[in-house]
């Protein structure tokens, strides 16, 4: 195995160890090597790979991942959900390593957020005094549009990452600190959306991709239905697009849970301070002693956890009060806005990528909407063992997924980690019919 493998690895292992830095310690992996080979010999990727390569793969990469790991056994009765996680990284590192799958290890961040912008971005302002962010190199431009109210530290990766073309452009939005985080100031969607259009005229833009991550979603649908002509391709990134008329709710457990509080501060605003005092009380690891013998539940907490290191920052707009109100408000704005009509509208070619273990967004709601409204067909990719903070934790995924969309005009393959799918709703198979039968009527008769 070269480098490539072994890099990978520990890239996968870090997605365990930055959430939770004394997991490897306290729970073992267990294995079923029979088992593994059987599954993964399956997959079309694997079949082209010459005889015993897999298997070796699977014993040599479990070695290597098992040196960090305090307890490894293995068994004939099936592996934790661990295990299936570490196996799946294990085979896509090997087709990567076999030039298969063009997947690439990341050797992670060496400055702060504010040295990378001082460094590899200028600062710019249009006209109307609105603040952004441009990279002094890339020949790609991709305007990012952040989470509201969510500290730029957590796209670090991305944006001090030297080895990709993209000129990102990076907003300063609205009411919202970039560093600390939190919501200063109410700020529709529309006020957010028409700021950014002017960001793209004073950079005179001809064409851009849109990259959105969770309610960031809404603002660039809104973008992409004032500029569509602007839009060459977009990526919403674990969109949050709760309240969507028309659309059976599917709330997360982490929109289930805040709702009522939000709902609460919207009609008395005095509230604000309680409740994020209590927020603030709250452990940023759970208690793991909970699910000691139920691996399961104990490896879908881990996986939809972010990483420790962003925990406190990523719940900033909820434990400063006036932040709360402004969160509060923000969210029943987005819940106004018509996004079935902007669904409807869309027309640029779109990824939508999911972390399979999200418990922030719902993407059986976001599935369902745009199979329901879209009239554009929309690549679906699913990451399994993964939450809402993909460009983070599996950030050579996240890279490589980029890459092939925006870059190479694809939608990624299939991998054993990745599932993708196209969502084709009975809107498009409306259009696609209607279509259809006018070039019927066009053509001429036979």
């Amino acid at each position: 195995m070269n480098s490539t493998f072994y890099n990978l690895l520990d890239n996968s292992v870090a997605e365990v160890t930055r959430r939770e830095p004394t997991y490897t310690s306290a729970f073992p992996i267990t294995v079923s090597y029979e088992e593994m080979v059987a599954a993964y010999a399956q997959q079309p990727t694997c079949s082209t790979l010459p005889q015993g390569l897999l298997e070796e793969a699977l014993v040599e990469g479990l070695a290597y991942v098992a040196r960090g790991w305090t307890k490894s056994r293995q068994t004939s009765d099936g592996s934790d959900p661990i295990a299936h996680f570490l196996c799946d990284c294990i085979v896509d590192a090997l087709c990567a390593s076999q030039g298969l799958l063009a997947l690439q290890p990341h050797n992670g961040c060496s400055d702060s957020i504010v040295g990378v912008l001082a460094r590899d971005f200028s600062e710019r302002r249009t006209p109307g005094g609105v603040s952004y962010y441009v990279r002094n190199r890339g020949i790609h431009p991709l305007l990012l549009i952040n989470a509201t109210g969510a500290p730029i530290a957590i796209w670090k990766q991305f944006l001090e990452d030297s080895t990709h073309d993209f000129k990102i452009i990076l907003p300063r939005r609205r009411g919202s600190d970039p560093f600390r985080g939190g919501l200063q100031q109410h700020v529709s969607v529309e006020t957010d959306s028409a700021d950014l259009a002017s960001i793209l005229d004073a950079e005179l833009l001809e064409r851009t991709d849109i990259l959105a991550w969770c309610n960031g979603a809404r603002v660039a649908i809104d973008l992409e239905n004032r500029r569509s002509l602007q839009m060459s391709s977009i990526v919403l990134l674990s969109p949050m697009l709760k309240g969507i008329r028309g659309v059976i709710p599917s709330p997360s457990n982490f929109e289930r849970d805040l709702q009522p509080l939000l709902d609460a501060v919207c009609k008395e605003p005095s509230l604000a301070p309680f409740f994020s005092k209590e927020i603030l009380k709250q452990p940023t690891s759970p208690d793991w002693g909970r699910w000691a013998n139920a691996p399961a539940s104990r490896a879908q907490t881990l996986f939809a956890l972010p990483a420790k290191e962003h925990a406190d920052a990523m719940m900033a707009m909820l434990t400063d009060p006036q932040s709360f109100i402004n969160i509060a408000r923000r969210v029943a704005s987005d819940e106004s806005y018509p996004m079935d009509q902007a669904l409807g509208k869309l027309q640029t070619r779109t990824m939508l990528i999911l972390g399979a273990d999200d418990s922030i967004v719902s993407n059986q709601l976001v599935s369902t909407a745009m199979k329901q409204l879209c009239r554009n067909s929309i690549s679906k990719v699913a990451l399994s063992s993964s939450g809402h903070y993909i460009h983070d934790l599996q950030y050579h995924y996240f890279r490589w997924l980029l890459t092939e969309f925006l870059e190479n005009l694809q939608s990624p393959p299939g991998t054993a980690r990745i599932a993708v799918e196209t969502l084709c709703g009975s809107s498009a198979n409306d259009w696609t019919r209607e279509s259809s039968r006018s070039a019927d009527r066009l053509a001429p008769a036979q």
